[in-house]
C-alpha cells in the first residue's frame, strides 16, 4: 500500500501512517463490499425479469446503481480524506508545540545547571577564603601558645634537672639492692609457675646465703635433689660470685648451683657450666631448670632401681620355679597343640580338594588336546594353530605338549 494518498479536490499528496492507512483501507473495503452486494442484489432482481423490454431497463438500472455506488464511495473517500488531512494537520501542530515546549524546557534546564554551577563555585570560593582566614588566625594562636609552652617547659626542665641530680645520688645507693630483689622475686615466681610440684624456698632478705632453694620432686613425690639459685643484676661479671655460691651450696647441701645474671663471663653464650656452677641469663633460666630437674629425677630413679634390683631378681626366680609359672606354660603349650591340630586338619582337607581339581583339569586338557588333534587331522593346514597344544621344538611325536605335561 502507498505511504500517501491524493486529495481528489486539490490533488495534493498526503502522507499516511500505517495505522491510519489500515483503518481507511478497511473502512473503504467494507463500504465497497456493501455497495457491491447491494448492486448484485438489485442486479439479480433485474435478471429475474423475463421480458426483453425490461433488459435494457435492467442494464440501465445496473449502470445507474453502479454509478451511484461509485459516486457514494468517492464522496465517502473524499470525506475521509478531508477528515484525515485535518487530523494529520492537528497532530503536526501538536508535535510542533511539544517540540517547542521541550526546547524551552531544555534551555531552562541548561540555564539552571549553569546557575547551580556558578553558585557552587561562588560558595567554594567563599569557603576557601574563610578557611584561609581561620587557618591563619588559628596558626597564630597556636604558635603563640606553643612559644609559651616552650618557655614553660624550659623552666620546668631546669627545675626538674636540679631535683633529678639531687635524687640521683640517693637513688644510686638503693638501686642495686632493689634490682637484685626484683630479679630474685621474678626467678621465684617463674620457678613456682613452671614447677608447681617442687618446693621453692626463698632466702630471707638480710640472711647470708643464696636467693632461692628449689627441692626437686618426681611425679610420684620422690625427693630427687636440690637446685640453689643466685641472682646478680650487674653490668660486669665478677668471678668472686662463683666461690661464694659454692660455699652456699655446701652449706645448703644442694646438688647443683646456678647463677642468673645478664653479665655473663667472656665466651659464655646464654648458658654454660663454669668453675663447678651453672651460669645463664634470665631468658634461659626456665630451660636450664627443666634440663637439670630431668637429670636429677633420672638419677634418683636409677638409684631406686639399683636398690630394688636384687629383690626383684629373687622374686623373678621364685616365680619361674613356682607352680603358677608351670601352669601358665602348660596352658600355652596345650593351646598351641590344639591350634596345630586344627591347622593340620585344614591342610589335609585342602590337599584333597586340590588333588581332585588337578585331576579334573588334567582330564579337561587331555580332551581338549584330543579334539584339537582330530580336527587337525580332518581339516589339515586350514585350522589355526594353538600354541599351547602344539609340540615344542625338540619333542618327539609321542610326547605331550609342555602345557599338558605341566
Amino acid at each position: 500500500m502507498s505511504d500517501s494518498i491524493t486529495c481528489p479536490n486539490c490533488h495534493t499528496e498526503i502522507p499516511l501512517t500505517e495505522a491510519i492507512s489500515h483503518e481507511v483501507e478497511e473502512r473503504l473495503h467494507i463500504e465497497f463490499d456493501e455497495a457491491r452486494r447491494k448492486a448484485e442484489s438489485e442486479y439479480a432482481e433485474a435478471l429475474a425479469l423475463k421480458d426483453a423490454d425490461h433488459q435494457s431497463q435492467v442494464a440501465a438500472a445496473r449502470a445507474e446503481v453502479m454509478a451511484a455506488a461509485e459516486a457514494r464511495a468517492s464522496e465517502k473517500v473524499a470525506t475521509e480524506l478531508g477528515d484525515l488531512s485535518a487530523r494529520l494537520e492537528e497532530q503536526a501542530s501538536l508535535r510542533r508545540d511539544a517540540e517547542k515546549r521541550e526546547l524551552a524546557l531544555r534551555k531552562e534546564k541548561r540555564a539552571l545547571q549553569a546557575d547551580r554551577e556558578a553558585l557552587e563555585l561562588e560558595v567554594e570560593r567563599k569557603l576557601d577564603e574563610q578557611r584561609t582566614q581561620l587557618v591563619s588566625s588559628t596558626t597564630e594562636r597556636v604558635e603563640e601558645a606553643y612559644r609559651m609552652k616552650l618557655r614553660e617547659k624550659d623552666l620546668t626542665l631546669e627545675q626538674m634537672g636540679k631535683r633529678i641530680d639531687a635524687l640521683q645520688a640517693a637513688a644510686d645507693q638503693k638501686r642495686s639492692g632493689l634490682q637484685g630483689e626484683v630479679l630474685e622475686r621474678e626467678i621465684e615466681d617463674v620457678l613456682r609457675e613452671s614447677f608447681p610440684a617442687d618446693g621453692i624456698t626463698p632466702v630471707k632478705t638480710g640472711k647470708r646465703g643464696a636467693d632461692v632453694l628449689q627441692r626437686v620432686r618426681s611425679p610420684r613425690g620422690l625427693d630427687c635433689g636440690a637446685l640453689l639459685w643466685e641472682s646478680k643484676n650487674a653490668k660486669h661479671w665478677n668471678s668472686a660470685w662463683v666461690a661464694k655460691l659454692r660455699s652456699d651450696q655446701q652449706a645448703e647441701r644442694a646438688d647443683i648451683a646456678i647463677i642468673v645474671t645478664p653479665a655473663l663471663p667472656e665466651g659464655v653464650n646464654r648458658m654454660a657450666f663454669h668453675d663447678g656452677v651453672w651460669i645463664c641469663d634470665f631468658a634461659s633460666a626456665t630451660t636450664l631448670a627443666t634440663a637439670l630437674r630431668h637429670a636429677l629425677v633420672e638419677i634418683a630413679q636409677s638409684r631406686v632401681v639399683d636398690s630394688n634390683r636384687s629383690q626383684a631378681l629373687n622374686e623373678v626366680y621364685e616365680y619361674l620355679c613356682g607352680r603358677e609359672f608351670q601352669h601358665r606354660v602348660t596352658n600355652l603349650v596345650a593351646a598351641a597343640l590344639v591350634m596345630k591340630e586344627d591347622l593340620d586338619a585344614e591342610r589335609r582337607a585342602s590337599e584333597r580338594s586340590l588333588a581332585k581339581r588337578e585331576k579334573q583339569i588334567d582330564m579337561l586338557l587331555r580332551n581338549s588336546a584330543g579334539m584339537y588333534g582330530e580336527l587337525q587331522a580332518i581339516v589339515g593346514g586350514a585350522l589355526q594353530p594353538v600354541a599351547a597344544l602344539e609340540l615344542t621344538p625338540g619333542a618327539s611325536e609321542g610326547e605331550e605338549p609342555l602345557a599338558l605335561a605341566s
